[in-house]
């Protein structure tokens, strides 16, 4: 065998260090720069989510009006089934308690939304 002069490892590091240290030349060239990729992304972006934001408005509010509609109408069933089932003595007892059900759950729907509002 042969014997080959070597470089001292150190010496193998340093290049190799130097070697990675500089930038590809072709990558570089490829890559767009971020003024130019960023100012039309931004506007886009900003259009394409405000347009979003105000459909989801605009769904919560159609949803809003039906989930209304739907309550009073609930409302009104279970009152004449109150009066329809119940005895009319304990009719103002049952008419109390459905109230204070339906009380109970709005507020607690409206502490829910009050806390999910004031973290965002």
């Amino acid at each position: 065998m042969t014997d080959t002069p070597t470089k001292p490892e150190t010496q193998l590091e340093t290049e190799t260090e130097q070697v990675t240290d500089q930038p590809d030349q072709w990558t570089d060239a490829r890559t767009p720069s971020p003024d130019s990729a960023a100012g039309t992304d931004a506007v886009l972006e900003s259009d394409s989510d405000r347009i979003k934001r105000y459909l989801a408005w605009g769904a919560l509010g159609v949803c809003s009006l039906l989930a209304v509609f739907a309550l009073i109408q609930f409302y009104g069933s279970a009152t004449d089934a109150i009066e329809l089932w119940v005895d009319p003595n304990y009719q103002p007892l049952m008419h109390a308690a459905f109230n204070l059900i339906v009380l109970l759950a709005s507020l607690i729907g409206v502490s829910l939304l009050v806390t999910e509002l004031s973290e965002g």
